[in-house]
């Protein structure tokens, strides 16, 4: 074992000694990382001159360490500023500059701006996206490691003339893409342009699924098809490799203009312009150089992109398959001689890629899909010619929208092209979301990443020995299946019992509770603020047909309502009459064609055998709902409560009410076996309403938050009785005589 060591770490050195700038390169990119994570203020700058100093003093007798030293001081100090411009000073100031990319709205509603200010780029939460190019000015203040406006942005410029024909690109883009009239279309646009908003939440939902998400905004490979490609036609046309290289480099930049120059575009061209330099340049030049030396440019630029989850994926998969796929490509070429090399490609490329990007994969959801590799070597043959048909479409249309004749016309067809072949990729995630064992739980970091990280070594080692004709590497694959099934097993969610008659579903920071309606009906009250939750609740109680009762419309119990209609139908909706005229409800009633069913303070409700009582709000009189109007605040102390009875088990779900509405309600309240705490555990709360209610079990539907949720005073409010919360035990399903089950081993906290 000790020779062995010897040896590797003098294979280490002789590496060192061959390729001493990619190493230097490396430890370089590696150094400028861990400083983007740690983000020093300024005051950090005082150990440039140090490092300058050191680097200057081995240069004549370590000159690599010297030169290391010197070019790290350097990128250090570009860093450090852009850091420091990036998140300004701790206090009130304005921002003012031009907007160059936006995210997508999330269930908030607020938009993630990148602004170009005079000292660098900014990233701004807004409560509104003004166009793209537009001159801005906004008030923000400092908010972890971006800037928070509350209000929106002030437009000093509009944008000008090339500005406003970017945005006429994009739209005609999503315009002709959309006239297919099937789900590609919808995906088009987000593929070639990062334009997502035609997507649908459970498109996006199967995506994910199947780790697609890669497919539906634009992605390194993506960039890199359109860089490559334009290089290679100049090489056709007899150009040498530094005009490819530059025309590889030059249509990048027009493309990242096109899609938008926030953080996410940026990393795919950096990663894209790697891959061209490799294979443009012919030759002569090392992927740990070109890929070591992007990363230092772009975390000196762009340094919020060292805490990037799409930025590590990007390294990773970019670095697998610059390294990885070549050696195995050579092995299996030789051995499958009768199949073509693009077929072999084509099946390694997604594969390789897919095992190294899953310990990272599994740190961000712990959930393992048994088909994402399938997915992806599936979609992957309609990635190319989607980006392509779709970038041409772009063409036309951008000559065609400077008043050349035609060419609008002329973007349709490949438009449309483009969009049955993105068609097939959504179809893919489809049908292999819906497929057993698509999403899989597996251990939460950190522990699960690791048991990923170490299972992805071992397979890695057996394959290896098989493609070198070691038996020894049967074996070793077989245990790694095994462990990998002995992690799915141990970590995997414990769907409840047939007889079940209410569900407590863990949606995260957010309230969805399940009533079992029998015949595979069943009412929702309120939903969490992502849809995949709840379907998966929903999913899990066998329930096809849907009512649906929201409390109140903040987003933590009524953003996720889409999650009740996939593969489902949605009957009724109730909401208190206080809210019945409002936009939320209007908004669903148009997205579902759900019955509104109005309820209000005393009423009494029958539903498949559950009797439910609606002890809160007091209706408003006209002046109070046009007042609510005109505020637009969503108020806790108007959420509904409603006591349900069913097959003599009787439980209360609560809303967010407060300590005020709380009190009122216990003056007139029954007892009840189960109560789920207001809420989520919050302090605001009355012990008498405890006391009122007598419960026997409580339940606290929680997850990760910044608020403190549930506080001890509202665990300790519950009494002697078990008390389970949904962000340690998963979903609580309830049965007869309030006996319960849990998703997770766990144990109540009042235990």
């Amino acid at each position: 074992m000790r020779d062995r060591g010897k040896a590797i770490l003098g294979r280490l050195r002789s590496v060192a000694k061959v390729w001493p700038g990619s190493v230097r390169l490396l430890i370089c990119a590696m150094s400028l990382w861990a400083t983007a994570l740690a983000a020093p203020g300024p005051w950090a700058l005082v150990a440039v001159p140090v490092l300058v100093g050191l680097g200057f003093l081995c240069l004549r007798r370590h000159h690599h360490l010297g030169v290391l030293l010197i070019v790290f001081a350097c990128l250090f100090t570009v860093q450090t500023t852009m850091l420091s411009a990036a998140h300004g000073t701790g206090e009130v100031t304005d921002v003012d500059g031009i907007v160059v990319g936006h995210s997508q709205p999330g269930g908030s509603g607020w938009s993630r701006l990148t602004v170009l200010t005079s000292s660098g780029i900014t990233e701004v939460l807004s409560p509104s996206v003004p166009p793209a190019g537009s001159h801005i000015s906004m008030r923000t203040e400092a908010l972890d490691d971006v800037r928070l406006s509350n209000a929106d942005p002030t437009i000093l410029r509009a944008p000008n003339s090339l500005w406003q024909w970017r945005g006429d690109l994009r739209m005609q883009l999503r315009h002709e893409s959309l006239a297919s009239g099937h789900s590609g279309g919808a995906l088009l646009p987000g593929l070639v342009v990062g334009d997502t908003e035609p997507q649908d939440a459970q498109m996006k939902d199967d995506m994910r699924v199947v780790s697609l998400t890669h497919i539906s905004a634009v992605s390194g490979s993506n960039v890199t098809i359109v860089s490559l490609g334009a290089g290679l036609l100049a090489g056709l046309c007899r150009a040498g490799p530094r005009t490819r290289v530059a025309v590889g480099v030059l249509t990048c930049v027009g493309y990242v203009f096109v899609v938008g120059f926030e953080p996410s575009a940026i990393r795919a061209a950096g990663m894209a312009i790697a891959v061209a330099l490799v294979f443009l340049r012919g030759g002569g030049i090392s992927p740990v150089a070109v890929m070591s030396s992007t990363v230092c440019i772009l975390l000196s630029l762009v340094p919020v992109l060292a805490s990037s989850v799409g930025f590590v994926l990007s390294v990773v998969s970019t670095a697998a398959i610059m390294f990885v796929v070549p050696i195995i490509l050579r092995r299996l070429s030789l051995r499958l001689s009768m199949v073509p090399a693009i077929v072999i490609s084509a099946l390694i490329v997604p594969l390789v890629a897919q095992l190294a990007c899953t310990p990272v994969l599994v740190a961000i959801d712990p959930r393992i899909g048994l088909w994402s590799v399938a997915a992806n070597a599936l979609a992957a043959p309609a990635v190319l010619p989607a980006t392509i048909l779709g970038f041409l479409s772009l063409v036309c249309a951008g000559i065609g929208l400077v008043g050349v004749p035609g060419l609008l016309w002329c973007a349709q067809l490949p438009a449309w092209l483009g969009s049955l072949c993105a068609w097939w990729i959504v179809a893919v995630a489809k049908v292999c979301a819906g497929l057993p064992g698509a999403a899989l739980d597996w251990p939460k970091p950190p522990w699960g990443t690791l048991a990923a990280l170490g299972l992805l070594i071992l397979l890695a080692a057996g394959l290896w020995l098989l493609v070198r004709r070691k038996l020894w590497g049967v074996p070793v694959v077989v245990l790694c299946i095994c462990l990998t099934a002995l992690n799915i097993v141990v970590g995997r969610t414990k769907p409840p019992a047939d007889d079940w008659l209410v569900m407590i579903c863990d949606v995260g920071q957010g309230s969805a509770t399940l009533i079992n309606l029998g015949d595979d009906r069943g009412l929702v009250i309120d939903t969490g603020e992502d849809p995949k939750p709840v379907d998966v609740c929903l999913d899990e109680g066998r329930i096809e047909n849907v009512d649906l009762a929201i409390s109140h419309f903040d987003a933590d119990h009524s953003a996720g309502y889409a999650g009740t209609t996939w593969s489902r139908t949605l009957h009724r909706l109730w909401v208190s009459a206080n809210v019945v005229g409002s936009d939320e409800v209007r908004d669903i009633v148009e997205d579902t064609g759900a019955e509104v069913v109005p309820t209000t303070r005393g009423r009494t409700l029958d539903a498949g055998g559950a009797r439910i009582e609606v002890l809160w709000p007091p209706p408003q009189t006209v002046q109070e709902r046009g007042s609510a109007a005109e505020s637009g605040e969503v108020r806790n102390e108007d959420s509904l409560v409603l006591r349900v009875e069913q097959e003599g088990l009787s439980y209360l779900v609560p809303g967010d009410i407060g300590e005020d509405e709380q009190f009122i309600v216990a003056q007139s309240l029954e007892p009840v076996d189960v109560l789920i705490a207001p809420h989520h555990g919050s302090s605001d709360l009355s012990e008498d309403f405890f006391t009122a209610a007598g419960a026997r079990l409580g339940v606290i539907s929680v997850g990760e938050n910044s608020y403190g949720h549930p506080t001890p005073r509202a665990q300790r409010a519950f009494g002697p009785v078990p008390v389970l919360r949904t962000d340690l035990c998963g979903t609580v399903a309830v049965y007869a005589d309030a006996q319960y089950s849990t998703g997770r081993h766990c144990e109540s906290v009042s235990e």
